[in-house]
Formats: structure tokens, sequence, C-alpha cells
């Protein structure tokens, strides 16, 4: 009876871990997946935009 209920806290501590592991996985992909997303460039940061602005008002 003892050997069955280690082989189960085992296979459980096992199947913790790999969750464990599989979230920080996901959690790293979608972290590079955010960090290295290309940005919509925005009208304050573009400075192309403000160089024709200014040459249309002048």
């Amino acid at each position: 009876m003892k050997s069955k209920t280690k082989i189960i806290v085992l296979h459980m501590k096992e199947i913790i871990y790999t969750i464990i592991f599989a979230a920080l996985g996901i959690l790293l992909i979608l972290l590079l997946i955010l960090m290295f997303h290309p940005k919509e460039p925005s009208p304050e940061s573009d400075p192309q935009c403000c160089i024709a602005e200014t040459n249309i008002s002048s």
C-alpha cells in the first residue's frame, strides 16, 4: 500500500513541475513577442512627419 502512495505522490510532483515549467515557458514566449513586436510609429516620434509639417506650413 505504501509503495503505491509513493508512486502517486512522485507522479503528482512531476506533473506539478511540468505545469510550472510550461507556464514559465509560455510567459517567456509572450514576453519575447511583446518586446520584439514592431510598434506602429506615432506622429510625435516620427521625424519625417514633423519635417513634412514644417515644410508645408512655411
